[in-house]
């Protein structure tokens, strides 16, 4: 009996590690496969309460701040299959349609910093949206989509294994974006860290948990340093797995961040914790009725959305 509950306890580590990218030097962690129904994934690493206090004002809907990663059709995608990182290029342009045909606006993280400072207000149909890694997928996909609709996101990149000229894409393995088409995107795309070389685990632990605060620290700024290189900003960053201690925190505050993001599942609100901040994950099983749970259109009707199934990319 007690080897069942040992078993058991280690696949829900694993389940609910998957609320970040699993992907991880060119290859990805097997993963169980997710049921439909489950919209739960609290990562066992992420505090059970902020380390940081906030005035939080819930009294407004707040802002969802979506989550994206690696983005592929169904006839190319042969080894990421079990991975819940990976939705379609169609799935993510339904959602976008969803978002345009209801009224939604996108804003940056510069905007949403000043709503959680209580500087400004933002009306009830604002999202943010962030891809974490850097694939190129994401320019592929996304950005057309994107475009579109005029609306704007945020890329949290890892630095490390970016090489300056565009990678030849090949669904097969995990290509990232170049340091030289990011200007090419940057009218859509905003660029900021997410790791240097320690997207990594040890165990099941990120390495901004396990490794030395010296070398976190190195880390980070390393990252910050090639992105400033480039004349990009970095006030905002992702934790890679979504995992974060009071290390962590402090070292993104001496490094003169403005904001950080978890992946723990919730809103943003005015006076929520500046580097605690909640995101919501859309996986492949994110469904429509799903998706406008998040966004808060659930249950509304709306005329503009007849055709959100039939969507040419």
């Amino acid at each position: 009996m007690k080897k069942i509950g040992l078993v058991l306890s280690v696949l829900l580590i694993v389940y609910m590690l998957s609320a970040c990218s699993t992907f991880d030097k060119g290859e990805v962690e097997t993963q169980e496969k997710h049921k439909h129904e489950s919209t739960s994934h609290n990562n066992p690493f992420i505090p059970a309460h902020t380390y940081e206090k906030g005035d939080i004002d819930t009294s407004v809907p707040g802002v969802p701040v979506l989550m994206y990663h690696h983005i592929l059709k169904v006839s190319e995608n042969k080894k990421f299959r079990k991975n819940p990182a990976v939705i379609t290029p169609e799935a993510f342009a339904v959602q976008m349609k969803i978002l345009h045909d209801n009224g939604y606006k996108t804003v940056g993280l510069d905007t949403l910093e000043q709503y959680v400072d209580k500087k400004i207000k933002l009306p009830p149909k604002t999202v943010v949206i962030t891809f974490d890694d850097g694939y190129l997928s994401n320019f592929m996909y996304a950005y057309p989509v994107l475009k579109r609709y005029q609306f704007k996101a945020t890329m949290f990149v890892i630095t490390g294994p970016m090489q300056q000229n565009p990678e030849k894409f090949n669904p097969d393995m995990l290509n990232r974006v170049s340091w030289s088409e990011l200007p090419k995107y940057s009218d859509v795309f905003m660029y900021e860290p997410h790791a240097h070389h320690f997207h990594r685990v040890l165990g099941r632990e990120s390495f901004m948990l396990a490794q030395p605060v010296a070398a976190v620290k190195n880390d980070i700024h390393t990252v910050q340093e090639l992105l400033q290189a480039h004349h990009f900003d970095t006030r905002y960053f992702a934790y890679p797995y979504g995992q974060y201690n009071q290390n962590t925190i402090k070292i993104l505050k001496e490094e003169g961040f403005h904001m950080a993001f978890t992946t723990r599942k919730g809103r943003v609100y005015p006076g929520s914790p500046k580097f605690e901040l909640n995101r919501i994950g859309v996986f492949p099983y994110t469904n429509i009725k799903e998706f406008k749970k998040i966004i808060g259109l659930d249950g509304l009707q709306n005329s503009h959305s007849k055709d959100e199934n039939h969507v040419t990319l």
